[in-house]
Order: structure tokens, then C-alpha cells, then sequence
């Protein structure tokens, strides 16, 4: 299952405010949303299911777990955040449905615990089920029962070298499932991506959309299945 980790704390009142005039128009706004919850559905979810060293490998992957750090958030940026987070609560819940097993807040400010009873207003009541506030005394025992230490970021008491910003960081068993196409290059870039069908049982991971005002398609890497079926998500 993918591991999405969000800081928030970088979110201060200018970058909120440049943040509000780039998406002035609401169909802005919803199509970051809609990109975001795209490529996990699309790309990332149908990525993960090809994992074969997983218990039950039949079953495809249809969920992600996030975590939040809100370390050093204020009470205004939480209010300046009210709308984005509620739209972002009601395109999850009318259109991408049971995506999230659960979010977990960590790093929460000394307030954090009497805001709570307002800031929960703004999600429905089935993503509040699924939305754990963490102490720094239970989050690492708790991020362990729902995530691998190895794939629990060393900042949250985890074994992941990884911090916000960076790429993504593939498990071992996908790394070796992956032939990237420009030797020297093992990530994917940003921006959209889709999976099409290669030689025989194989997919082709393909960037898309625009880079600097000119359409792309440019393959990234063959993921080789290995006798696993074809990974069917509307792209191949």
C-alpha cells in the first residue's frame, strides 16, 4: 500500500495566499485535486498492485495510507487551510470513494487537541473514522501496526531515509521489476504519468501532459510482469 506524506508546516500565510491567487477560479483548484487522486488511482495504486512479495498478491491495491505533519502549524494557517481541505474532503468522498485506509497527524501543536472538535467538522463523518491524531509517545507503535518500519520515514521512528520533497523510494522488489529507459535516471519525473501496454505481458510507464508549454509522451521505464496479468486501469 503507497505511503503519501504531507508537511504542512511550509504552508505559511504567503505561500497559502500565492497558492489562493494561482487557483483564484474553484475548477482550478478541483483540477489539482482531481490530478492528485488521478495518478494515485491510475498510476501509482495499479504500480503497487504488481508487487508479487506481498500477501495476497491476487488482490489489487486500492488504498493509501498519508501521513500528515503538522509540526509548527499555527491556528491561522489551520483557518487559511479550511477551505482547501474541505474541498479536497468532498472530491475524495463523491469521486474517489474507500481510497484512504487511514491518515495519521503527527507533530500536533499543544492546541492541536482543542481545535480538533471544530476541524473535524470539516470532513465527513467516515473520513473522521479514519483520521488518527498521534502523540510523539504512540506514534511510532502506531504507525507500525498499519505501515512496515522500512517504509515509515526515519523522521517518524521508521527505517525510510526519507524526507519531504524528495521522490519517491521504491521497494527493493520493485526496483528489480523496473528497466528505466535513460540509464542513469530511476525515478519518475513530475507531472502526469500512464501506464501502456508493451511487449508481451509488460507495461510501459509514459510521461504526459506538457513541460514548458509542449506536449510529452515520453516513456520512462518497462515495468517486466513476470507472469502477473496486465494491469488494466483505462490506459492500456
Amino acid at each position: 500500500m503507497p505511503v503519501y506524506v504531507f508537511d504542512v508546516g511550509h504552508l505559511n500565510s504567503k505561500a497559502i495566499t500565492a497558492y489562493t491567487k494561482s487557483t483564484s477560479a474553484s475548477h482550478s483548484k478541483m483540477l489539482r485535486l482531481f490530478a492528485l487522486y488521478e495518478n494515485l488511482t491510475r498510476f501509482i495504486m495499479p504500480l503497487c498492485s504488481s508487487l508479487s512479495d506481498r500477501p495476497n498478491p491476487e488482490t489489487p491495491i486500492t488504498q493509501s495510507n498519508n501521513i500528515v505533519d503538522i509540526q509548527g502549524v499555527g491556528l491561522r494557517q489551520f483557518w487559511n487551510l479550511k477551505g482547501h481541505m474541505q474541498e479536497a474532503s468532498t472530491l475524495a468522498t463523491a469521486h474517489y470513494p474507500e481510497t484512504l485506509d487511514r491518515i495519521f497527524i503527527v507533530g500536533a501543536p499543544s492546541f492541536f487537541p482543542t481545535v480538533w472538535g471544530w476541524v473535524k467538522r470539516w470532513f465527513d463523518p467516515i473520513t473522521v473514522s479514519k483520521i488518527f491524531v498521534l502523540s510523539a509517545h504512540n506514534m511510532r507503535p502506531t504507525l507500525e501496526k498499519f505501515i512496515d518500519p522500512a517504509n515509515i520515514p526515519t523522521k517518524y521512528g521508521g527505517q525510510l531515509p526519507y524526507e519531504f520533497g524528495m521522490g519517491p523510494i521504491f521497494d527493493h522488489a520493485l526496483q528489480q521489476q523496473l528497466e528505466w529507459t535513460v540509464p542513469g535516471i530511476d525515478t519518475f519525473p513530475q507531472g502526469p504519468m500512464m501506464w501502456v501496454n508493451g511487449d508481451g505481458p509488460d507495461q510501459v510507464a509514459v510521461a504526459v501532459g506538457s513541460l514548458n508549454g509542449k506536449q510529452r509522451r515520453e516513456p520512462v521505464a518497462t515495468l517486466h510482469a513476470r507472469s502477473m496479468e496486465k494491469m488494466t486501469n483505462g490506459h492500456t
